[in-house]
């Protein structure tokens, strides 16, 4: 029996009916009136709950949505941790075949996500549907897949054909050209992660790559440490030497997590830029972060990963900006897409000391009412302050009250209310004076 099944709790489903918990809005129920509502028999709630028998996950969803709670919230708590990916889609009620029509993909290209942990690559929000679909956290659904027993064979596999790509190339003297395409070790890890060779030997120059700058900083220091005449300078290389080496193995340890990382979360070139334009204007989602406007970022917002980007209204203004892990991952694989995509603009490094504030480096402004702090994208600023006239101010429309105006020879940036429509004010009456003295009539027609 798959242990997603197995998992299931007769104890929580008599604690959620009996309402043990006393959940708010939630009433207990008897036997009778769950059977009633799931379409079963008294004797067969009485079964599941003691334990005879086992659910299937069309009837655990029945039973879940009876009693208001999430399908997995009846599966054994102390088991959650080591769920795979089919035991979380059991857990959720949901069978293979319901989430290839929710997420309208093929039979095999789910079941090769579920049974090796590959995401396809032409779905970089893939993983955030999954996620809806199963309605679970992202952070749970990526501990699911790393559960999974072809995923921790697969990084086990690459961390060996890791080394040995280092040993054959790292130390090759002479410019640096990466591995061979034709190597097999190469071609077997663009096989395991399911990436075409061109891309993976990209991504794999670029790591072979760093680990050779670290052991040349090593080497280096050896040298110094080994033959300078200075006893401090001496006793300096050589510590430098130890750190550079223990970067060096620490660094190689880690390329196999790192490719099961990025090529799980890689976004396409468009998306990438767009990630990079919110990290350079500092959209981060911290307390000082700023939001940038969206539409001047891009016309499409729903391209952006919710796990990356976060999205709101303010007065009608729709803006974003990088959450936590969108931060961490432009950071972190900022060299992978730098080899993969060479020509897209490279996020700035903006180092802000705790002590002291950093200029930012584009204006900002707020709205009416509101404390929060908007920023328009670098690139967009610069196109509208190039369109903009020289001796007039440039006006773009943020919502239908709101116009943001902009002046070529400035960056200073300011909301200002947009024009109202005359048919939207009120007629205002006319009077008409009589020839009599103390008698007049009102006109209520438009002034």
């Amino acid at each position: 029996m798959a242990r997603g099944l197995a998992d299931f709790s007769p104890s929580e489903l008599l604690a959620h009916r009996t309402n043990i918990y006393a959940r708010s809005g939630a009433q207990a129920m008897t036997a009778e009136e769950l059977a009633k509502a799931v379409g079963a028999t008294k004797a067969q709630i009485l079964a599941y709950e003691n334990g005879h028998r086992v659910p299937d996950p069309p009837r655990i969803q029945a039973l879940a949505r009876a009693l208001k709670v999430h399908p997995w919230l009846l599966m054994n708590a102390g088991n959650r941790a080591e769920w795979a990916i089919a035991d979380v889609r059991r857990a959720c009620g949901l069978r293979a075949d319901d989430v290839v029509r929710a997420l309208g993909i093929s039979p095999k290209v789910y079941r090769r996500f579920e049974t090796e942990g590959i995401v396809p690559s032409r779905r970089p929000r893939f993983l955030d549907e999954v996620s809806a679909v199963f309605a679970v956290p992202r952070t749970m659904l990526e501990r699911a897949i790393d559960q999974t027993p072809a995923v921790r064979q697969r990084q086990k596999r690459a961390s060996a054909l890791v080394m040995e790509l280092v040993e054959r190339y790292v130390s090759v003297p002479g410019p640096w050209r990466g591995p061979d395409p034709s190597d097999p070790q190469l071609i077997e890890l663009a096989t395991a992660y399911g990436r075409p060779l061109h891309r993976t030997r990209r991504v794999m120059t670029y790591e072979l790559g760093e680990l050779r700058q670290r052991q040349v900083r090593a080497m280096r220091e050896q040298v110094i440490a080994e033959f300078d005449t200075d006893r401090d300078r001496q006793a300096n290389a050589f510590l430098a030497q130890t750190r550079w080496t223990e970067l060096f193995a620490r660094d190689m340890k880690r390329i196999p997590r790192r490719l099961e990382q990025f090529h799980r979360n890689a976004q396409p070139s468009d998306v990438w830029q767009l990630l990079v334009d919110l990290h350079n204007v500092d959209a981060l989602a911290r307390t000082d972060g700023l939001w940038a406007v969206a539409k001047l970022l891009t016309s499409d917002t729903s391209v952006l990963p919710p796990h990356l980007v976060e999205q709101r209204n303010i007065e009608g203004v729709p803006v974003c900006r990088l959450t936590r892990d969108g931060a961490s991952h432009v950071v972190t694989f900022a060299g992978l897409y730098a080899a993969l995509y060479p020509v897209t603009r490279k996020p700035l490094r903006l180092a802000r000391p705790a002590n002291r504030k950093v200029p930012l480096p584009v204006p900002t402004f707020t709205l009416p009412n509101h404390p929060e702090r908007l920023v328009v994208p670098q690139h967009a600023l610069d196109e509208l302050q190039a369109a903009a006239p020289i001796s007039k101010p440039l006006t773009v429309e943020l919502s239908t009250r709101l116009t943001l105006t902009l002046w070529s020879n400035s960056l200073s940036a300011a909301v200002t209310p947009a024009p109202l429509d005359p048919d939207q004010f009120p007629k205002q009456p006319r009077l008409h004076i009589d020839d009599h003295p103390g008698l007049f009539e009102i006109d209520v027609s438009e002034a």
